[in-house]
């Protein structure tokens, strides 16, 4: 009996030994949340932190209840004492089983922001509660100050080539007495992708009022708009969405229109002749011709890019003809370029 009892003590220390001292209960809480931050978004503004996946003492699962918010507000002339712990009270109390306000998206908590007075900045913190109605540490400390609401930028302009968009807008109104920074979002869809959303193209916000958007699809359609953001330190608000403007992108630039086109009696035709187009995605010209009797023009030759004369063999003696001459490229949509001065020459062999 001496030597079980013995064996049992033995094996007791030896299990706490591998084990370490446990904590009292009391002493298991959350995980310290260490990114609350603002998120931005087009006409909105959210408190966001990660929701905490073990606890202080490194087990599973966090007993998790509710999150507390709390606040300070510090007049701006007083802004020494903004990251200081004291001043804070309970602002809020969110069930995170089922909130009155604020949502969870995946790993992450939401909330909005409260409007802030303009003389103030409001510090954030937040510490999370479990079942037994302990907290955790205090997260990490967001002082956000107050900022106009602003108009989105007005007057956007496309301007479309080939894979290409440019895009220019207008500057919004901004108060006189603001003394923030002004940045700029674009943002795009493809209308005619079923469930096709938003997408913020412009990761670093924009100073310029100018964006120029590459490796699109040609003839196909995109959506664009363009919000102003203002921002303060880390405190940021940003404009509704503008007006929507469509684009369809793709290579819209004829050649120019051809130079030096002459049209004369030679043999038994009427020749033809022009100074070779300079365009680089040059794909060959076409022929026009009227006559006097019909009045109807046609084309009567389309020619490779090499081949920068005609001779027109298919005529009546004595009949008036009236040439046109145009150089078309090798785009999807085949720019044709502005016609030749029209030249008339009565035929005689």
């Amino acid at each position: 009996m001496f030597f079980l009892l013995l064996l049992l003590i033995t094996f007791s220390f030896s299990a706490c030994g591998k084990r370490g001292k446990p904590l009292p209960p009391s002493l298991v809480v959350a995980e310290k949340i260490t990114d609350l931050r603002l998120v931005v978004k087009p006409g909105v503004r959210k408190l966001a932190w990660s929701i905490p996946k073990k606890n202080s003492d490194g087990s599973k699962p966090v007993d998790l209840i509710a999150f507390k918010i709390r606040l300070k507000k510090v007049a701006r002339e007083l802004d020494s004492c903004r990251f200081c712990d004291e001043g804070f009270f309970d602002y809020k109390t969110i069930n995170l089983l089922k909130p009155e306000t604020g949502q969870q998206a995946g790993a992450t908590f939401y909330l909005p922001v409260p409007e802030i007075e303009p003389d103030f900045v409001y510090v954030f913190a937040v510490v999370s509660l479990n079942s037994r109605g302990w907290s955790s540490e205090v997260s990490n400390k967001l002082a956000l100050f107050a900022l106009p609401q602003i108009l989105p930028p007005a007057k956007v302009v496309l301007t479309p080539t080939a894979s290409v968009v440019e895009i220019s807008w207008q500057v919004p109104k901004l108060p006189a007495d603001f003394t923030g920074k002004l940045f700029y979002r674009v943002y795009r869809r493809q209308p005619q992708v079923s469930g096709s959303r938003w997408k913020m193209i412009t990761p670093t916000p924009l100073t310029d009022t100018h964006f120029i958007d590459v490796g699109l699809n040609d003839w196909h359609a995109y959506d664009y708009v363009i919000t102003a953001v203002v921002n303060l330190e880390e405190t940021s608000r940003e404009s509704n969405y503008s007006k929507i403007v469509q684009i369809v992108p793709g290579d819209y630039t004829a050649p120019e229109k051809l130079e030096n086109f002459s049209a004369f009696n030679y043999q038994a035709g009427i020749q033809l002749l022009w100074d070779p187009s300079s365009a680089s995605d040059l794909a060959g010209y076409k022929v026009y011709r009227r006559d006097e009797v019909t009045g109807l023009e046609k084309t009567i030759a389309v020619l490779p890019p090499a081949q920068s004369e005609y001779f027109d063999l298919d005529l009546v003696k004595g009949r008036t003809y009236y040439y046109r001459v145009t150089a078309f490229d090798s785009s999807d949509r085949k720019n044709e370029g502005e016609p030749s001065p029209q030249i008339a020459v009565k035929y005689k062999p």
